[in-house]
């Protein structure tokens, strides 16, 4: 997740369009999250949020909060889903990227906060980009011995 970070506020920036841009994390986490359970959902929304929150110096805790409730809702999406359907992940995860941003820009407006309005637009279809290029990573990585959960009796 640390690496994913450093990524989205180091390299992304440079790729922004209309001063906006996607989450590698989210967008990556997003889809690993799709294939696990929930109490991974839950751990893996509060330490991506957290990280997501360090640079978000209006409202802390709101990336934190927003990643735990998606990251659980795509748990339960994914857990009801067979292996080898790229379409409704990669939607998904698109989706929660959009709930997650309009929510984000609403509490800014409430508390007065301005925002970039074209995020709206830009940040799912940006997310949409990341799933499609990151969706067979996120798969290999799921199938790594050490990061799969196994039964054990």
């Amino acid at each position: 997740m640390l690496v994913l970070f450093l990524i989205d506020q180091t390299l992304l920036p440079f790729l922004a369009v209309y001063e906006s841009y996607g989450s590698l994390l989210f967008t990556f986490m997003g889809l690993f999250i799709m294939q696990t359970d929930y109490e991974d959902a839950f751990v893996v929304g509060l330490l991506s949020g957290l990280l997501q929150d360090l640079y978000f110096p209006h409202v802390f805790g709101l990336h934190t909060l927003l990643n735990v409730l998606l990251f659980t809702g795509l748990s339960r999406i994914g857990l009801t889903l067979k292996e080898g359907k790229k379409t409704i992940p990669v939607l998904s995860v698109t989706v929660a990227q959009g709930i997650k941003t309009t929510v984000i820009i609403v509490v800014l407006f409430l508390f007065g906060i301005g925002s970039n309005y074209m995020a709206l637009l830009i940040m799912p279809m940006y997310t949409l980009l990341l799933s499609i290029l990151f969706y067979k990573r996120s798969v290999a990585y799921s199938r790594i011995p050490m990061v799969k959960k196994e039964w054990r009796f």
